[in-house]
C-alpha cells in the first residue's frame, strides 16, 4: 500500500472511504480496496480491516473479507472458536480462521479472518435465494421489535440480498411477532425452530451477550421453508469476555436477553417470546444439555485450542510486541479460555437442573 494511501486511511478512521492496495496470498496478487471496519474497534490501536475484491476476481469465492484484530482478547482466538462452536451445533455460520498480515514487507498483525455472510454461506446452508438482513442499530434497537415504518427499519437494519425489495419481509415478521397471541403457533409457522434453538443454545454456551439488539443477521428462507432463522455475527465479546471488561465471568443466566433478564444493551423480542413458551424453553434446555455432552466439552475443545496455540504462538508474540495491550502471553490466555469452558459447563449443568425442576407442574392435592 502506498505511503500516501496508508496515511489517508489512518487519518480517516471513522470513515468508510476505501483506499487502493495490492493483496497477495498464495503467490497471487489482487487489486483491492481497503478500509477500517467496526465501531468500538476503530478506537483501538490495532484496528479491524475490511478488504474488497474486484467482482470479476474474487478471493476464494469471496468479494470481501473481514480481518478482525483480536487486540483485546488475551487468547486471540475467542471469536474464531465461537464461530466453530456454532458450526458444530448445526448453525449456519460464517467460516473463520487465524491469519498473519504483513504490510509492505513487515509484520503487521495476527488477525481473525471472518467470512462475510452472503450468497456462498446461504448456498451451503440450503438457503439459496434467502432474504438476508443485518442488525446494525447504533442505538441497540435491532431487536426484532415492531418499528412500524420502512424508514425506521432502515435506520437499524440493512438488507444485504435482493436489496431492491426493501424491508417489507422484515416489517411483516416483526409486526406479526409483536401481535401474536399464540406464541407456540407463531413460532411453528414462522421460525425454523431447530435452527433457532441451535443458535440460542450456542449463544448460551459461549455467553454471546452482545447480539440481542445488534450484531446478528436474520435470514428469511422465502424460496424454501418460508421461515426465519438467525445467523451469528460479531462474536468478539464471547467465551468469558464480560461487559465489565473482564475475561473470567462464566455465570451469565440462561435466559439473559429476555425482558426479565436483559443484558447491558437490552433484550431481544424474538428471544423473549420464545422463552415465554414452556414447551419451547424446555426444548432449548435439552439441546443445551446435549451440546454440553457432545460438543462443548474439554475433550472436543481443548485439542482444538492446543492446535491453535501451536499455530499462532509465534505470530501472537510478534503481535503483542507491535500492539501491546497489557495482557499475558498467549499460553496464559488460552489456559484462561479453557478455564472458562470448564466453569461455564459446571454453571450450566447446575442452572439447567434448577430450571427444569422449577418448570415442572406444581399440583396441590386436597382430601375430600
Amino acid at each position: 500500500m502506498s505511503r500516501k494511501d496508508l496515511d489517508s486511511l489512518e487519518r480517516t478512521v471513522d470513515s468508510n472511504q476505501t483506499y487502493p492496495a495490492k493483496f497477495v496470498a498464495d503467490g497471487k496478487t489482487y487489486d483491492v480496496r481497503i478500509r477500517y471496519r467496526g465501531q468500538w474497534a476503530r478506537s483501538w490501536p490495532k484496528k479491524a480491516l475490511k478488504i474488497f475484491f474486484d467482482d470479476a476476481v474474487p478471493f476464494e469465492g469471496q468479494h470481501c473479507i473481514n480481518l478482525n484484530s483480536g487486540w483485546r482478547d488475551p487468547a486471540f482466538v475467542r471469536e474464531h472458536l465461537a464461530y466453530m462452536v456454532y458450526a458444530k451445533a448445526g448453525v449456519p455460520a460464517p467460516t473463520s480462521r487465524m491469519v498473519r498480515i504483513d504490510l509492505n514487507g513487515a509484520f503487521y498483525g495476527l488477525y481473525v479472518e471472518v467470512e462475510q455472510p452472503d450468497k456462498p454461506l446461504l448456498r451451503r446452508s440450503n438457503l439459496k435465494g434467502a432474504a438476508l438482513f443485518k442488525a446494525i442499530s447504533p442505538s441497540n434497537m435491532a431487536d426484532e421489535r415492531d418499528l412500524r415504518t420502512e424508514a425506521s427499519f432502515k435506520k437499524h437494519y440493512t438488507r444485504d440480498t435482493q436489496k431492491e425489495e426493501g424491508m417489507a419481509d422484515l416489517q411483516r415478521f416483526c409486526r406479526d411477532l409483536a401481535q401474536a397471541s399464540n406464541v407456540a403457533e407463531f413460532m411453528q409457522q414462522h421460525v425454523d425452530l431447530d435452527e433457532y434453538i441451535n443458535y440460542l443454545a450456542v449463544s448460551i454456551l459461549i455467553q454471546h451477550w452482545d447480539g440481542f439488539n445488534k450484531n446478528h443477521f436474520l435470514a428469511y428462507d422465502r424460496r424454501g421453508s418460508e421461515k426465519w432463522l438467525v445467523i451469528p455475527w460479531d462474536l468478539d465479546r464471547t467465551l468469558g469476555d464480560h461487559w465489565n471488561g473482564s475475561f473470567d465471568f462464566a455465570q451469565l443466566p440462561v435466559s439473559l436477553g429476555t425482558r426479565q433478564f436483559p443484558g447491558t444493551t437490552g433484550w431481544n423480542r424474538l428471544q423473549d417470546r420464545f422463552f415465554s413458551e414452556p414447551a419451547l424453553r424446555n426444548r432449548l434446555f435439552r439441546r443445551v444439555e446435549e451440546l454440553l455432552e457432545k460438543e462443548f466439552t474439554p475433550e472436543k475443545l481443548f485439542p482444538v485450542l492446543d492446535q491453535l496455540e501451536s499455530e499462532i504462538s509465534a505470530a501472537a508474540a510478534l503481535d503483542r510486541r507491535r500492539w501491546p495491550n497489557g495482557t499475558p502471553d498467549v499460553h496464559t490466555g488460552i489456559a484462561r479460555l479453557k478455564s472458562y469452558i470448564q466453569r461455564r459447563r459446571a454453571y450450566l449443568k447446575k442452572e439447567l437442573t434448577s430450571l427444569q425442576q422449577s418448570s415442572q407442574p406444581n399440583y396441590t392435592l386436597k382430601s375430600e
